[in-house]
């Protein structure tokens, strides 16, 4: 009696290890394939999710990246008004720079650093322009003052 009941037991743990094996593949496959779903999603798609329907797209010289930026549809009261744009790596297929800029124009310098042209808030010279210019370097994530760029 307990030497069956002892292979009864076996049986069922068995199976349930089975059983568990094989939904537990099913949940890795799943999560794989929504993976790969979300790597398919182009980067005009992201753009379109993120920022709206009217977005611009600028490649940089070697096509490597796209600068996605919201484009303003109407004017605005407030000429302050937030640019959102992000970055996007072609070949990674990820994003890897996002920001959120007021009253700036964000363009290519050359291909790893943005150039980004904001309007400051008062003019303190006759020789002041009223633009503050820096750069931003994608590789190293950091900003460059116009004065320290090489």
């Amino acid at each position: 009696m307990i030497s069956q009941f002892s292979i009864s037991v076996k049986y069922v743990l068995v199976n349930s290890f089975i059983l568990l094996l094989f939904f537990g593949c099913i949940q890795t496959n799943k999560v794989s394939q929504n993976k790969s779903l979300q790597s398919e999603k182009t980067y005009q798609q992201i753009a379109s999710e993120k920022l709206g329907e009217k977005v611009d797209f600028k490649l940089n010289s070697n096509k490597s990246y796209v600068l996605c930026q919201k484009i303003k549809t109407a004017l605005e009261l407030n000429p302050n008004q937030p640019i959102a744009f992000f970055v996007y790596d072609i070949k990674k297929n990820e994003i890897i720079y996002e920001d959120n800029i007021a009253n700036a124009k964000i363009s290519w310098y050359n291909n790893t650093q943005l150039k980004i042209v904001m309007q400051k808030g008062y003019i303190v010279s006759p020789e002041d322009t009223g633009k503050s210019i820096y750069f931003f370097d994608l590789k190293s994530k950091k900003k460059i003052p116009l004065n320290k760029l090489k």
